[in-house]
């Protein structure tokens, strides 16, 4: 049951977006897409063991693999200024059964803390727990379109395949 995917994306949980966009930009030279919101009512965490709302404000790199994500403190579960600034998780795209790898980490004895629901009850991203991988959270995210929007409201860029993203369209 190895994992052989690479690594996409490192989530880092920050106080002030848009300070931290400013600050690893001027440390790594990376462009960071405009903020943008992880916006659904189907999220489950530690915190809320129903289905209820996360808002969570991000912005990832342009340059990658891995990019990097960086997301504001947001509520009193996973993303919460509880846990801290710092890395939050390693986060693996377009994995093809997100269901299935969570049954078999479960198996392994790594648990569940977060999960985006479609309004069916799929999973559309979900996070092992912290304190079973030294701190730091896996993520699989499902490959479909993921409940993204701008900042200010508008609906997120498309992208190749036609979902939500936060890079607008280049041009030829």
């Amino acid at each position: 049951m190895a994992l052989t995917e690479p690594i996409h994306h490192i989530g880092l949980l920050v106080a002030d977006l848009e300070e931290a966009i400013e600050r690893w930009s001027l440390a790594t030279g990376y462009r960071f897409s405009e903020v943008a919101r992880y916006q659904t009512d189907f999220y489950v965490d530690h915190s809320d063991a129903h289905p209820h709302h996360h808002d969570a404000r991000i912005s990832f790199s342009k340059e990658g693999p891995p990019f990097i994500e960086l997301m504001e403190f947001h509520g009193v579960g996973t993303h919460s200024a509880a846990q801290g600034e710092g890395i939050h998780h390693l986060g693996f795209m377009d994995h093809p059964d997100v269901e299935g790898k969570k049954r078999d980490l479960s198996a392994c004895g790594m648990g569940c803390d977060g999960m985006a629901l479609d309004e069916d009850g799929k999973i559309l991203l979900w996070f092992t727990k912290k304190e079973d991988l030294h701190g730091i959270r896996l993520e699989f995210v499902s490959p479909v379109p993921q409940p993204i929007v701008m900042d200010d409201g508008r609906p997120a860029y498309i992208d190749e395949r036609g979902f939500p993203g936060l890079w607008p369209p280049e041009r030829a």
